[in-house]
């Protein structure tokens, strides 16, 4: 055992998510086994298009940003994580934080979808009389329409660059851009800074936008959406035997990290422990980076599977990926029959923010000692391996659990936290 490796805790986690923006209400419709992919309301959608979706309820961009001139140079996923930034600060008992250079901020992020409106006027301006875009006109009349700092709304790096502006954290900085498995690699790698001792305090986490027409496109050309069109709230089904894909949403979470003698110090409440991280990738066997990015995290935190009491799957809802990854958990979890959480149905695919979402899920359902149940699993998969999922309410037992996230392109990242007994 390593006794020299410095303890990382979490001490705060906030979340702008479809089942709300306030920890006690995403609780409840958690507890509700409430979905919040709804008929979308926010987004006028093209006929043909899936019509519902999981959009962000309840948030005030206003009073997120303090600075409201800076709104105008950002998307909608950069105010979300603006936003879940504020709540995780606030949870963490942190207004200003002492040393700015030890602190440190890392975000996932997505492809961020430009709004039409941002370069409708120009590109408009630059069609010719056959109907036909025109490069020339385009640069003699087309690009003096855009806004100057348009191209700033949509930087994926500019979520990080936000947060670390608005609370002056001068420390480690960085944005990751690997889909599903962002937020998870980022809160990785920061623990992995902390643990070096780079930094004594981080915000990790994601943030994700797919309500936009651009992205629900991106996501059909890439055959993942779901063909459903009735009943929303049934309509992304982890490991089900019915599951057919995805349904686009957005969110935003983070959580904060701390050195534990520091936190100690500061009589900040720990809430977790991180124990371990791994990360893998492989785009041709989906499973076999299920089963290294597991074994690694477990082999970082010195534990067996036995240890565990809980894991929060990926679950995406989607057929292929979901079958390798029940084969990958059942290879390494089956014979313990650990508890098997998959929370996607209640938000669907909020990209970059995924890992995040679904930790500050477990850290609330640890604060309540109940686990939610996985929604939408009413048949398993004829003939594939078995696999312990929750279905029903939940004790949580008082023992560390391992979080799982991945991209369809291939990364898959595992984090194990302890939970901590206030």
């Amino acid at each position: 055992m390593n006794t020299n490796k410095r303890r990382i805790v979490i001490t705060g986690y906030g979340a702008v998510s479809p089942l709300g923006c306030d920890l006690d209400a995403i609780w409840q419709n958690l507890a509700a086994g409430r979905s919040g992919v709804e008929e979308l309301k926010e987004v006028a959608v093209p006929a043909g298009f899936l019509p519902f979706g999981a959009e962000v309820r309840a948030f005030d961009e206003k009073k997120a940003v303090a600075n409201r001139k800076v709104l105008k140079v950002m998307a909608a996923d950069i105010k979300y994580a603006c936003g879940a930034a504020k709540y995780t600060l606030q949870h963490a008992g942190v207004e200003k934080y002492d040393d700015p250079t030890r602190f440190g901020v890392n975000s996932g992020a997505g492809l961020i979808a430009t709004e039409h409106t941002d370069l409708g006027d120009a590109i408009h301006a630059s069609i010719d009389s056959k109907g036909k875009f025109d490069i020339k006109k385009w640069g003699r009349e087309g690009i003096e329409r855009l806004f100057p700092l348009w191209m700033l709304k949509y930087l994926p790096n500019m979520p990080a660059c936000h947060v670390s502006i608005l609370y002056d954290a001068q420390g480690p900085n960085n944005s990751i851009t690997a889909s599903e498995a962002s937020a998870l690699l980022a809160i990785g790698e920061a623990y992995r800074v902390m643990t070096r001792g780079t930094a004594d305090f981080f915000l990790a986490g994601g943030a994700d936008s797919r309500i936009h027409p651009l992205s629900m496109t991106r996501l059909a050309l890439l055959k993942k959406l779901t063909s459903r069109r009735s009943e929303p709230q049934a309509a992304v089904r982890p490991f089900d035997a019915d599951r057919d894909g995805y349904v686009p949403g957005e969110a935003a979470a983070f959580i904060a990290m701390e050195e534990a003698e520091h936190a100690r110090n500061r009589g900040a409440k720990a809430h977790g422990e991180v124990l371990g991280f791994g990360s893998s990738f492989n785009r041709k066997d989906r499973k076999d980076a299920f089963l290294r990015a597991i074994r690694s995290a477990l082999r970082d935190a010195e534990l067996e599977t036995k240890d565990l009491g809980l894991v929060v799957a990926h679950g995406s809802g989607a057929i292929d990926e979901d079958a390798a990854e029940q084969e990958a958990l059942a290879a390494v979890f089956g014979a313990d029959k650990t508890p098997i959480l998959a929370l996607k149905g209640y938000w669907g695919f909020v990209g970059a923010a995924s890992g995040a979402l679904e930790l500050v899920a477990t850290l609330l359902a640890w604060q309540h000692r109940r686990l939610p149940v996985s929604i939408n699993f009413d048949r398993p998969e004829p003939n594939s391996p078995a696999i312990n999922i929750v279905t029903a309410p939940t004790d949580f037992r008082d023992r560390p659990f391992v979080i799982v996230a991945a991209a369809h392109s291939g990364q898959c990242a595992a984090l194990v936290v302890k939970p901590l007994v206030a």
